[in-house]
Parts: C-alpha cells; structure tokens; sequence
C-alpha cells in the first residue's frame, strides 16, 4: 500500500523536472567535493588502478605490486587509465559518481519526503553534517573511489527498505559490498536489523527473500573475494602485525580512537554526541506523528540507529581489550565506527526534511526551528567553503602556491630525465609523487598496502628510513626529514634496496651528487658518486 501511494506521488513530478533536480544535487556535492585534482585518496585508488591495467607502469613500488583489494573499482573506471591521464580519470569519475550519487539521493528522499526541490535541502543537510559530525573521519562525497559508487547503492537499497521492497534490497546491497565490502556488509546488517524490527504484517518471511539473498551475496563475491586472498596463506603472527601496524599506527583516527591525542578525541567525540543527540530528539519527534512517510522514515531512522549499536560495540571492544592489541586490532580492523558516520547524517537530514514540509502546527514549532536552522547553518557552510577554496585556487603568490608548484616542478624533471623504473625516496607524507612523475616509490605514508605481507614489509620500510630520531626526553619517534640520516647512511639504504634517487626538501644539503634542484625542493642521484668538497 506504501509503495503504491508513493509511485503515485512520484508520478506528479515531470521528467524534467526530476532531472533538473538531481542536476541541482550535483552541483551541491560539486561545491562541497570539487577540489583540484588529485583528492588525498585518488593518488591511492588510480594510480593503483593504473598499475593494474599496465604492470610496466612504477614497476618496482611495493604498494602498487601489492595484492588487488578493490578489482570491482579497477574493472569499472580503471581501465580508463589505458587512454587518458590519471587528471582526466579522475574528473570523469567524480562526474559519473557524483552524478550517480546526486539520482540516488534524489530517489532516496523523494521516498521519503516526496516534495520537489526538497531533495536539494536534505543533499546540504547531509553533506553538511558528514563534513561537522562526523566522529572517525568517513566521508561519501569527494575525490572517486569505489566506496563513493558502494554508496549509491546503499542509498537505492534504502529507497527500496523505505517502503518495504525487501527483495530488491539485498541484490542492491550485494552490488555495494562488490565495490566495498566494509560498507555494503555493514549496510546488510543494519538493514537486517530494520527487518528484523518490522512488524509481522509488513516482515517477508526469511524463506520468501531466499533467492533474494542468495543474488545479493553472488553479486557481493567481487568484493568478498579479494578481501578474504588479502590474509590467505599468511603465517598467524604475520597476520596479527599486519592487523596492528594497520590499526594502531595507520589508522588511529578511522579504527582505533583511543590511539589519538586527547584534545582531538574529545573533539570527535563531543562533536558526534551533539550530532546524536540531535538526531534522538528528530527521532522522538518523528514518532509522535502519524504522517503518511511515518513507516517509510522510521525505517531509515532504525537503520541508522543500527549503525549505531554498532559503533557502540565497536568502542566496547576497543576499550575491553585495550590491554591485548593483537586481538583488539582482529577485529577493529573492519571499521566499526565508518557507517554511523554516513547513516546518522543521512537519516537526520531527511527527518529534518519531513518536517520542514510538516503542515503548519503549533506542535511542530520547535522542531521546524531545528530544521530551519540546520538549513540556514548548511548553507552559510557551504558558501564559506566555496569562498575559502575559491581564495586558495586565486591566490598563486601565497607560500602553499609556490611550494606546491616547485613539487611539480621536480616531479616533472623527474619524469622526463630518468628511466620509468628508476627508484625514488622521497619525503614519507608526500603522496602525490608517482601522480605527477610517474615512478615508482620506495614509501609512502599514504599508500598502506591491503595484504598482510606486504604491510609488514611497509612497516619495515617505515622504521629502517624514516623512524628512528631521539628527541630531547629521550623518546624515539619519526625524523622530520631524510637529511637528519646523513648522507652516509642513506647510501647504505639506498645500495641495500636499489634506490636510485632522494627527493628531499633544499635544505639542508648533503653531500651527494644534486640532480636537480628549485628554491624548494632537490633530487640527488645516488647511482653516482658523491663529489668531494674542496
């Protein structure tokens, strides 16, 4: 019955019309997400993709020779690689996503709150509250990766459980865990949760969505797959430290967030609280209507209330076996805390939306100002984000401008004057470096490798030529450059693992063999031998 009334509320709106409003969300996600290109991600997902489609491209670089975690990505968009730069890849992935997004949106809330335009408020509410509440740093609109195309089909499985199509909601969950798996698998279990809340007239029975399942999890196997080769014939003690350097050296701030320094942990947590609270205030509210979306939004409010249960016993295992880090790192590794950080924006954004359309009552007064509010605010937001960035792009003569275009500059030069497999060190947090020259790298922070072998040979790297410096109190932690090695030793790391370049900040010099040099940045070529200071 739902469903019906819904299609026919649908049908009053034009084609045209519903176009020009996914138009509109477009436009939302591209001010919120257009940054230049490459996004901090991109430089890890398509130059991996990149590898894949051609292995003579950085031969030689641990991260991109590690083992294929996201093959549904590299199948869809990486084949573009083969004929167009890795800019230009980027720019026709974020349209196509943010497209895809912007149509999935606009069928998630016009579900729910079927009122035109409308679904252009709740797109700024919610990409406005990812961006201030979240609580370990997930994201959904921004630079192309296969979790931003896992996500919309999340969001057209919950336009599906809105109105209780149950059999199309697992295929189209099964298609998200293809692109990946963390967010389609935890999207299964929450909307698991919503149907095992549904009331026994509106609950299919488990053996009528059988197939249904079954479909989802064949169409998931993509990713599924990948994911279990990742530890598979991998000694227990590799796989426990691989599960720790990425837990609690890499990714604190997504995985484990009793790792992070306190000032920012209370920040996350306080900023979150006040997201939550204001979402159970929207949920009580909600409950307390009887408008004819009432079923609809309930549902996506108990979907993400899921999601944050599961978050809550994420935190309950983080602090239970703070005293055992192999087996706490076991299983923080899944990301417990990512999918409350989409759900609850999500489902907060389109109550707020029911209720702005809400008739005109004095019961509503308060929770109209909330809405209104959070529109005003979203909005200021966004046009302080735009004025912002629109002064970083304008602003060439500013230290980050020139520093950045010295960076390109070496990484031209080294494009074009060495060989496409000569070896580079470079500074441990750049990230952009095989991006822009097109070689292959000894480390980088950024870019972890997925399987557990090749992790624990990154680590290794990490600690033989970036960690090691002894500060005035005695402890050991990472040296703020490769220089404060000294030249000696960097030949030994360089002759023990073939590297053939450093690329290092200008000051201060070392007594190698300069390359190349800008007022930034210099390259020394370790194959020759050092010149001898007169």
């Amino acid at each position: 019955m739902n469903a019906i009334a819904q299609n026919s509320t649908d049908l009053t709106q034009t084609a045209w019309q519903r176009w020009l409003e996914i138009g509109l969300i477009f436009l939302v996600f591209f001010v919120a997400a257009g940054v230049p290109v490459p996004h901090v991600n991109e430089t890890h997902y398509l130059t991996k993709a990149k590898h894949y489609w051609n292995p003579t491209w950085c031969p030689g670089d641990l991260f991109l020779e590690s083992a294929e975690a996201h093959l549904t990505f590299y199948w869809t968009l990486g084949w573009l690689t083969r004929w167009f730069s890795l800019p230009v890849v980027a720019w026709i992935g974020r349209i196509v996503c943010w497209l895809a997004l912007a149509w999935s949106w606009q069928r998630l809330s016009s579900r729910l709150v079927p009122t035109r335009w409308l679904s252009v408020i709740t797109a700024l509410l919610f990409v406005t509250f990812i961006e201030q509440g979240n609580l370990a740093g997930e994201w959904v609109i921004g630079g192309v990766e296969g979790k931003c195309f896992a996500y919309v089909f999340v969001f057209c499985g919950l336009a599906e459980l809105a109105i209780g199509r149950w059999q199309r909601v697992w295929p189209l969950l099964g298609l998200a865990s293809a692109f990946h798996v963390l967010v389609g698998g935890w999207s299964v279990i929450c909307a698991a949760a919503v149907w095992l809340f549904e009331s026994k007239d509106n609950r299919p029975k488990l053996v009528a969505m059988l197939p249904s399942l079954i479909l989802g999890g064949v169409l998931a196997l993509p990713g599924i797959v990948p994911g279990l080769l990742l530890t598979a014939k991998v000694a227990p003690e590799i796989s426990d430290e691989a599960n720790q350097i990425y837990v609690f050296e890499r990714l604190p701030h997504h995985l484990a967030l009793h790792r992070l320094p306190l000032e920012q942990m209370i920040k996350r947590f306080v900023r979150f609280g006040i997201l939550l609270a204001l979402f159970a205030f929207i949920t009580r509210f909600s409950s307390q209507t009887d408008q004819p979306n009432a079923l609809p939004l309930r549902r996506i409010q108990l979907f993400a209330w899921a999601s944050v249960a599961i978050c809550l016993l994420g935190l309950l295992w983080e602090f239970a076996t703070i005293n055992s880090p192999a087996l706490s790192a076991s299983l923080l590794k899944y990301y417990w805390f990512r999918l409350a950080d989409i759900a609850v924006p999500l489902a907060l954004a389109l109550s707020l939306g029911a209720i702005l359309t809400s008739v005109a009552n004095d019961t509503y007064r308060t929770a109209r100002s909330v809405a209104i509010l959070a529109v005003l605010g979203s909005a200021g937001l966004m046009m302080l984000t735009t004025t912002v960035r629109w002064a970083d792009v304008t602003s060439v003569e500013s230290h980050e401008t020139r520093e950045a275009l010295a960076w390109r500059d070496a990484c031209a030069w080294a494009k074009g004057h060495t060989a496409p497999d000569a070896l580079f060190l470079i500074p441990r947090h750049a990230s952009t470096f095989r991006w822009f020259a097109e070689r292959p790298v000894y480390f980088s922070w950024k870019d972890v490798p997925q399987d557990a072998a090749s992790m624990v040979e990154w680590w290794r790297r990490y600690q033989e030529v970036y960690f090691g410096a002894v500060d005035e109190f005695g402890e050991i932690g990472p040296y703020g450059s490769v220089q404060e090695l000294g030249a000696d030793r960097l030949r030994e790391i360089a002759v023990e693992n073939k590297i053939d370049y450093i690329l290092t900040t200008e000051y201060p010099p070392l007594p190698l063999t300069v390359a190349y040099e800008n007022p930034w940045y210099k390259i020394y070529d370790l194959r020759q031998k050092p010149k001898i200071a007169k």
